[in-house]
């Protein structure tokens, strides 16, 4: 299990993006066992090799994808589900000398006809560097969730 940490020093990502999607279609999209590892943590040449996710509070997931030959595994616990409205988690890649997990809050509204998702990212400070990293990477995120929901 990942805790919940309490990180001394945080580095916030915030990154928004409207679906045109209900709120409940594009909740339940980020805990679908089926499908969430289709796009969750992908990049546009990965394939995704594994998908195991126990959405409820105190449940994990291992989402993991080939990327050029290697595998990229990401590993968290879900601390909120608050059905249509919030989910809380923590994780870390496996396969990657990662000792500091982070912490994400996926809040969802509604808007008009559709939903805004807004993903805030809790990291420790010495990540501010990549700041703009992890933004692409929040977006890169939403293109492949913007794809699921589509299909």
């Amino acid at each position: 299990m990942v805790e919940l940490r309490k990180i001394e020093k945080p580095f916030y990502v915030t990154v928004s993006r409207d679906f045109s999607a209900s709120r409940e279609r594009v909740f339940n999209a980020w805990i679908d066992p089926d499908g969430v590892g289709n796009w969750l943590f992908g990049v546009p040449d990965g394939k995704n090799k594994v998908s195991e996710v126990d959405a409820r509070e105190g449940g994990s997931f291992r989402i993991g994808e080939e990327r050029e030959g290697q595998m990229a595994i990401h590993v968290g616990t879900y601390h909120k589900i608050d059905p249509n409205n919030q989910i809380i988690f923590s994780y870390f890649m496996e396969n990657v000398n990662d000792d500091l997990p982070s912490n994400v809050t996926v809040d969802f509204a509604e808007n008009g006809d559709g939903c805004t998702v807004t993903v805030t990212h809790e990291m420790d400070d010495i990540w501010a560097e990549f700041e703009q990293s992890a933004i692409d990477g929040w977006n890169m995120i939403f293109d492949g969730l913007g794809n699921q929901l589509s299909a």
